[in-house]
């Protein structure tokens, strides 16, 4: 269980499976920078890398021709799609 601040507060089981040697402060929850671009939600942890826009560079066009191109619109339907992409 993580804390409001990303503190590791409690592990279930901790004692018995970990036998009380898990470094909390080692397993806290790393804050991320956190962009969006046409509705996605990207996030980053890396604090040197480049802003999403700068990142994206000339690929924004082909997601603005995706997401702005048709005049009747996109719907999409179904559960939301999570990917992690390793760049």
């Amino acid at each position: 269980v993580y804390g409001q601040d990303g503190s590791l507060v409690d592990v279930p089981l901790e004692s018995r499976c970990y036998h009380n040697k898990l470094d909390k402060q080692e397993l806290a929850a790393k804050s991320v920078r956190v962009e969006t671009y046409k509705g996605f939600i990207f996030g980053c942890h890396d604090p040197e890398a480049p802003s999403l826009e700068d990142y994206l560079g000339e690929f924004r066009f082909y997601l603005d021709t995706i997401w702005d191109g048709g005049g009747a619109g996109l719907e999409l339907l179904g559960p939301p799609m999570k990917s992690l992409l390793h760049c």
